[in-house]
């Protein structure tokens, strides 16, 4: 696969809550995963798969049926900026999401820019 395709895979896993496929064959053990800022719950540099885990396991209990689709990817080498559309009860707004993806097809690095009002403001 391509980085295009295996990151449109790492939605579709997201998206259908197949979160231990995702990690198991998406996610690189030493991903570092940036959420920028300090007061959402999701904030902060996350190092490693299970430090990554550990925040995404969040995301059930804050947002009722929350997706992320995308709608374009922009693909350059191992690059990869995804505009995708975020949906969940009382939420409908765009992020862009920054990846890395190895070698061996595997997700290292992430930076989520993510409309963070809006989220906030769709909290359980």
């Amino acid at each position: 696969m391509n980085v295009k395709e295996i990151t449109q895979r790492a939605y579709d896993l997201f998206n259908a809550g197949d979160i231990e496929t995702f990690f198991n064959e998406i996610v690189d053990d030493n991903i570092t995963w940036i959420f920028p800022g300090d007061k959402h719950p999701l904030s902060g540099t996350h190092k490693g798969k299970q430090a990554m885990a550990e925040v995404m396991s969040k995301i059930p209990g804050l947002w009722h049926n929350f997706t992320v689709m995308p709608e374009f990817m922009i693909a350059e080498g191992n690059k990869v900026f995804t505009k995708a559309n975020a949906k969940a009860d009382g939420m409908n707004t765009i992020f862009g999401h920054y990846s890395e993806i190895n070698d061996e097809g595997k997700l290292i690095y992430f930076i989520t820019f993510d409309d963070t009002l809006s989220m906030f403001n769709a909290m359980k």
